[in-house]
């Protein structure tokens, strides 16, 4: 991967991961080695939600639920706590993550989980039985996956590939998610005062001490942003030329970020005073994706994008490569599906130089591995794991 030539990376690995009231899966422990192991499964067996897991472990959050309490299994016995914990050797030094998150009691969690169909929740997060926050314990273990749901970040809202930086960024400089807060905390308060002023309870001359705080606060993050997209572009590029087949021409795929810049916070006022809600700053970032110079959401195809998504995880996993000590876990949910033979191959071969990678298949003669090639091959058999080979 990108940034192996400059450093020695350190050698990590998941030894152990067990799960209860995780979603679909009531109880699991599943043992994992380095290497690729493939996990087979009909559509709707939980393979999707044992990647989610696995990936949590990394981000401490899932990247699917709307709230928390989606993820604890639906009719799980009292008291409802959902856990996902792992065991993952680095330089052969043992690491231990375990998060759990807890159904709260009470009327107000009850009229909760009345209206979303889902319990208030507790969360519990620790780093070799330390109790942590979750800006602290970010990056303890450094992962990154695929979904089918990353064509997103092509067609979704901005905000996906804001999140796309930010996660990126997250895993390597854990001052960042602090720096987020702190922005957004200040974005409430300028959107609060705005609305105050409108409403004829306070002055406009109180908008520029939120002004210079938000400038202040947006500074360090459009900085990473910046830094990260820069370097995500290139690993981008370079990764989306290496899986294009052999009778494709050479198309270019190409990231630009595009700040919203808080320099025109002055500039914007009366549009903001109008519409009660700040217009410019970090959310209002954007990074645009093209393909050939056009955006690829409007006009790639659908294989067109996947492999655009799949080019963009592949470049994020370089991108931590390149500034940590060690490789990200990769972690790929039906990466072969829409990929027509020739991508497969070198999708596979983009995939084996890492040191653990897990997949999930639907159709396990579809993926481009041999036995001899898989470090191990699982079935998902009533909620367990079977070893097929």
């Amino acid at each position: 991967m990108g940034g192996q030539e400059a450093h020695t990376l350190q050698r990590v690995h998941l030894t152990r991961l067990q799960l209860s009231n995780f979603r679909s899966w009531t109880d699991l422990t599943f043992d994992l080695g380095p290497g690729i192991t493939l996990v087979s499964g009909p559509n709707a067996a939980g393979k999707s939600n044992l990647i989610e897991a696995m990936y949590m472990l990394a981000s401490l959050r899932s990247t699917r639920a709307q709230t928390e309490g989606e993820l604890i299994r639906w009719n799980a016995d009292s008291p409802q706590v959902m856990r996902v914990a792992a065991s993952a050797l680095i330089n052969l030094e043992s690491v231990e993550v375990d998060i759990a998150l807890s159904a709260r009691s009470g009327a107000n969690a009850g009229a909760a989980r009345q209206r979303s169909g889902a319990p208030l929740t507790s969360k519990r997060i620790r780093v070799n039985g330390v109790a942590r926050r979750a800006s602290d314990a970010l990056g303890a273990i450094r992962a990154v996956q695929f979904t089918t749901l990353d064509l997103d970040m092509l067609t979704g809202s901005s905000a996906v590939r804001r999140r796309y930086l930010d996660v990126a960024v997250g895993q390597i400089q854990r001052s960042h998610a602090a720096n987020l807060s702190r922005y957004q905390r200040a974005l409430a308060q300028r959107n609060a005062l705005l609305k105050r002023i409108a409403d004829g309870q306070a002055a406009e001359t109180e908008l520029q001490q939120w002004d210079e705080l938000l400038h202040a606060s947006a500074t360090p993050i459009w900085e990473a942003r910046t830094e990260a997209a820069a370097s995500l572009a290139e690993f981008a590029a370079q990764r989306h030329l290496a899986l294009r087949s052999p009778d494709d021409e050479a198309e270019v795929l190409t990231l630009t970020y595009a700040p919203g810049d808080a320099q025109t916070l002055r500039e914007s006022r009366r549009r903001d005073l109008a519409r009660g809600t700040t217009s410019v700053g970090p959310h209002r970032d954007e990074l645009l994706i093209d393909l050939d110079g056009r955006p690829a959401a409007n006009f790639a195809s659908r294989a067109q994008q996947r492999v655009a998504a799949l080019s963009m995880r592949l470049a994020e996993a370089d991108f931590l490569s390149d500034h940590s000590a060690d490789s990200p876990i990769l972690l790929l949910d039906d990466v072969f599906s829409e990929l027509d033979p020739a991508r497969r191959v070198r999708t596979a071969e983009a995939v084996t130089e890492v040191e653990q990678v897990v997949l999930t298949t639907a159709e396990p003669l579809g993926v481009p591995f041999s036995p001899t090639e898989l470090a191990a091959s699982y079935d998902i058999v009533e909620g367990g794991m079977r070893p097929n080979m």
